[in-house]
């Protein structure tokens, strides 16, 4: 079970991407499981980027870089082989979990933390 925050939007952007990254592992695969999440995080970077920068958050330079990293690696796999084999669709569904977490219990908690202390919440 996710933790939750303060900011449910943000909360539940964050289950909905967990989710996505679980139906990765289920066989059959659907390939646009990873559209759908590529499509799904892109709105999620967006709103936060835009929180950024209307707050104008000191660490907005880092956090965009590190949603860019997950963007790339998004693009990536969505060039793979869409026949991909279950221990794959495991590893990457694990690997993309395993980011989302360090990312939405870190760096998202630094932005989390400065946007309940401003007006614009």
């Amino acid at each position: 079970m996710q933790k939750t925050s303060n900011l449910i939007w943000q909360d539940t952007q964050h289950q909905a991407l967990f989710e996505l990254i679980d139906k990765i592992k289920e066989v059959p695969f659907d390939p646009e499981v990873l559209t759908r999440l590529k499509l799904y995080a892109e709105h999620h970077f967006v709103l936060e980027e835009a929180y950024m920068r209307i707050l104008d958050y000191p660490e907005a330079t880092d956090h965009i870089e590190a949603h860019d990293r997950f963007r790339e690696e998004l693009k990536a796999m969505l060039e793979t082989d869409p026949t991909m084999h279950q221990a794959l669709q495991v590893s990457l569904s694990d690997f993309l979990y395993k980011w989302l977490d360090l990312h939405v219990f870190g760096i998202d908690k630094k932005l989390e933390e400065f946007v309940l202390k401003s007006a614009f919440k």
